[in-house]
């Protein structure tokens, strides 16, 4: 028999017992659950680099297959590289743009790449833009200048082009009328250079029609004598008859074209134009001012005489005052310019060009 403290020992112990063997079974569930939880997290990582690739493959097709049409071009022709779009850039990037072209002397060419278009774009984007504003305003005899080489070579298309720039700078300017002008009458000169040589080639086709008249005349000789020598004996026979053929031989001579009257030359003319930059002013940035990150312009006057050399340069207006002067001095000093011509001859001009002393643009 068992008293009550043996059953309650049982009992303690039974109770022990199950929940000892439900422990072990739980421990089984978790190593179960283990096992499946790592499945899961193999499977999702095979996934995941299967993507990967998956994405990878599919760009690298996608990049050669776009580059490949810009691979192959037309026999004979070099395939130009692709245009960057300056409408999207930011004013900070097409002042970047301009001061490179800048550099280089793009000033106006090619098109869509030259410092005068990026300027030009800047305004259409800041109409106020004092900066572009003033780099216009110093571009400007650089551009007519290339203008006016245009003119003289014929190259109509790319002066129009330039001119039509300039227009949208500065609409009201003066030179921009001097270089129509110019523009006509190189044109009617060349339509008249065109017509006279059109004149010299005719009269030369025609000289040359006349210099091989007496030779086909020469060789038709022996054939007219023997054609004579088979009628002289009936002619002969009738004496009266004679008289009229020798008549009639000697009125039809060749006939003689007067050559047309020759193109009076026109007078020539010498060139007129205006002073053409060759080197473009590059002044030098003060350390002082770089240093108290200052800003600010220097107006310059100064003389281009006869030889194209530089004189009297001297300082007419600035801001900040005395700051920024001795650079831009110097550099309108180490500029080269041609001088301007007079119907040919080349005369001392006085003229003003405003520096910009800029940081950060």
């Amino acid at each position: 028999m068992l008293s009550s403290n043996n059953l309650g020992r049982v009992s303690t112990i039974a109770r022990g017992g199950v929940s000892i063997d439900f422990g072990r079974a739980s421990l089984r569930r978790m190593r179960g659950a283990v096992s499946v939880t790592q499945l899961v997290v193999a499977a999702i990582l095979i996934a995941l680099i299967g993507f990967v690739a998956w994405w990878f493959l599919g760009q690298s097709g996608t990049s050669i297959t776009a580059t490949a049409p810009s691979t192959t071009a037309a026999p004979g022709t070099t395939a130009a590289p692709a245009p960057t779009a300056a409408e999207d850039l930011t004013v900070d990037q097409l002042y970047k743009e301009a001061r490179v072209a800048m550099g280089e002397n793009r000033m106006v060419a090619p098109t869509g790449n030259n410092a005068l278009e990026y300027y030009l774009r800047i305004l259409a984007k800041q109409p106020d833009d004092t900066g572009a504003t003033d780099a216009l305003r110093e571009l400007f005899p650089f551009a007519t200048g290339s203008a006016e080489d245009q003119i003289n070579q014929g190259n109509f298309d790319e002066a129009n082009r330039i001119m039509g720039l300039l227009a949208k700078a500065d609409p009201s300017n003066y030179t921009l009328t001097i270089l129509r002008s110019k523009l006509d009458a190189k044109k009617k000169q060349n339509d008249r250079e065109q017509q006279q040589a059109q004149q010299a080639a005719t009269a030369a086709a025609a000289a040359a029609a006349r210099a091989q008249a007496p030779a086909q005349a020469g060789a038709a000789t022996p054939e007219s004598t023997a054609a004579a020598g088979s009628t002289a004996a009936p002619a002969a026979e009738t004496p009266g008859a004679a008289a009229p053929k020798q008549t009639v031989a000697r009125a039809t001579p060749t006939p003689t074209v007067a050559p047309p009257p020759a193109a009076s030359p026109e007078q020539p003319v010498g060139e007129t134009r205006d002073v053409r930059v060759v080197t473009p002013p590059r002044p030098s940035y003060p350390a002082a001012a770089a240093r108290n990150r200052q800003d600010g312009w220097v107006e310059v006057e100064f003389t281009v005489a006869a030889d194209g050399s530089v004189q009297n340069a001297r300082v007419v207006g600035a801001n900040p005052a005395r700051l920024f002067d001795r650079e831009a001095v110097r550099a309108i000093e180490q500029a080269k310019f041609e001088p301007r011509l007079d119907k040919g001859q080349a005369v001392a001009t006085t003229m003003r060009r405003r520096i910009e002393f800029k940081l950060g643009q």
